[in-house]
């Protein structure tokens, strides 16, 4: 049994969304400074490098970060190795069972520069989310910025995860990651009514 860190380091400079708070981190007190700890300052925003959507975020009426069951975030995962493929539909994953899977990671490798926002990515078709949670499941996530496209107002997908009852991660690390089933551990800040919160997000081997 061994963890893999599918986190996005934070730090002062990491690419966020466009027009997002930067992230920055800075000692603001420090041992040779002539002070007895060193002390930290983080400023950045709910979104910043991997983390969870709370249905608040695209919805107001929808469920604040910490009124998701925690559980939700913790327990199987499927990663499923989408490499190659501009959109996710139904067909590339039907020969997946998911029962024993309710949380899917998609890996599409398609952030090749880690430094620098990317221009685009894969993304799902509308009818997926529906099609995933008839079969039980109840979290997706993914290692590109968001499940809508870049330039997206209505977030259609946003919204037809949460009309399925499914929570969203973004910006996960899956380039170290072998396609295969896992126990998912990625849990949220207790921020209360946040609509998003960073996450540690690691994966624990089975065997």
């Amino acid at each position: 049994m061994k963890f893999i860190d599918i986190s996005r380091p934070i730090h002062t400079g990491m690419p966020v969304w466009p027009g997002d708070t930067a992230a920055e981190f800075k000692l603001v007190v420090t041992i040779p400074q002539g002070a007895a700890v060193n002390v930290g300052r983080l400023t950045l925003s709910v979104h910043t490098g991997t983390h969870a959507d709370a249905p608040f975020h695209y919805n107001d009426a929808g469920a604040k970060i910490d009124e998701v069951p925690v559980g939700t975030y913790v327990g199987p995962a499927r990663v499923v190795d989408l490499r190659g493929h501009a959109t996710i539909t139904p067909a590339q994953l039907a020969a997946h069972d998911f029962a024993a899977t309710p949380r899917v990671l998609f890996k599409s490798d398609s952030w090749p520069d880690p430094a620098v926002f990317p221009p685009g990515w894969p993304l799902m078709t509308p009818d997926l989310p529906a099609w995933l949670a008839a079969r039980g499941v109840k979290l997706v996530g993914f290692d590109v910025p968001s499940v809508d496209h870049r330039e997206s107002k209505d977030l259609p997908i946003h919204h037809a995860c949460a009309a399925a009852g499914i929570v969203i991660l973004e910006n996960l690390d899956l380039r170290a990651v072998a396609p295969g089933v896992y126990e998912l551990i990625a849990l949220p800040l207790r921020i209360r009514g946040g609509d998003g919160s960073p996450i540690r997000a690691v994966l624990r081997t089975l065997e």
